[in-house]
């Protein structure tokens, strides 16, 4: 039975049985991959960072404000990088995360640009709960979602996404398998509430555009989102098999692009 948990960390969550939808872009690609992503060693992209921080300022303000801490702004002389080397092992100390100062203003500055628009506004202060889990059961296989945010009273799932460039954003949700989120999570929430949610994307650019940090409020079209929900599908069949007959020696089959045929 799908069943909702609250104030899970996301360490607990990845914990957690079940598999989700980053586990099933590993699978997609080569089952071979969620093993390889489980054991090799990662010491994370500031491009992966610069979103988390900036999920945790638009939809956590009270974590991100009580966790978070702005370097002094770094300067020429030893002195001045000694200070600021000084000031980052103080908050590691204290259980803190520091940010250099151009990072820490980038990040308020994204948030605020998201909050300025009133529809993300509505989505991500009004009534909702940030950061929840849901565990259920989709085509006889264990599954796990955490939306960014959820409102139950009017059965909206809303996803916050930082891209790089606003322009592309088309781009991305077919590179990244948002359209595959969107269906994913909705089909879980379905089996949890009982009615289908509506699923906002909230996308803010990490390039600016007129000196703003661009936003977008979006849903998919449907045949998008129809898509995605046969491509996870076939991801958990491609899972039933691994949990059979194991990952084995998986090799994949790199295609010629499309740019390369005469």
């Amino acid at each position: 039975m799908a069943h909702q948990v609250l104030n899970l960390t996301n360490a607990e969550y990845r914990a957690q049985r079940g598999y989700s939808k980053s586990d099933l872009d590993y699978i997609h690609q080569s089952p071979a991959l969620l093993e390889w992503a489980s054991n090799a060693p990662s010491v994370g992209s500031d491009e992966v960072e610069l979103g988390t921080h900036v999920h945790c300022a638009t939809l956590e303000p009270d974590v991100f404000a009580g966790t978070y801490r702005k370097a002094p702004a770094g300067g020429r002389t030893a002195a001045d990088r000694s200070r600021v080397e000084a000031f980052a092992e103080h908050c590691k100390a204290g259980g803190k995360i520091c940010l250099d100062a151009d990072t820490y203003d980038m990040v308020i500055a994204m948030r605020d640009s998201v909050l300025a628009h009133p529809t993300a506004r509505d989505l991500l202060t009004g009534d909702g709960i940030s950061e929840s889990s849901i565990f259920g059961e989709l085509e006889g296989v264990r599954v796990k979602c955490r939306p960014d945010r959820l409102i139950r009273e009017r059965n909206i799932l809303v996803d916050v996404k930082k891209v790089d460039d606003i322009r592309h954003i088309a781009r991305s949700i077919q590179e990244f398998r948002y359209y595959v989120q969107a269906a994913f999570y909705s089909d879980i929430y379905e089996q949890w509430a009982g009615v289908k949610p509506r699923f906002i994307f909230v996308a803010v650019g990490q390039r600016r555009s007129l000196g703003r940090h661009p936003v977008r409020v979006f849903e998919l079209e449907q045949a998008w989102v129809d898509a995605g929900r046969q491509e996870y599908k076939d991801d958990l069949e491609r899972v039933r098999e691994m949990e059979e007959f194991g990952a084995g020696m998986h090799v994949e089959v790199l295609e010629l692009p499309r740019w390369a045929r005469s």
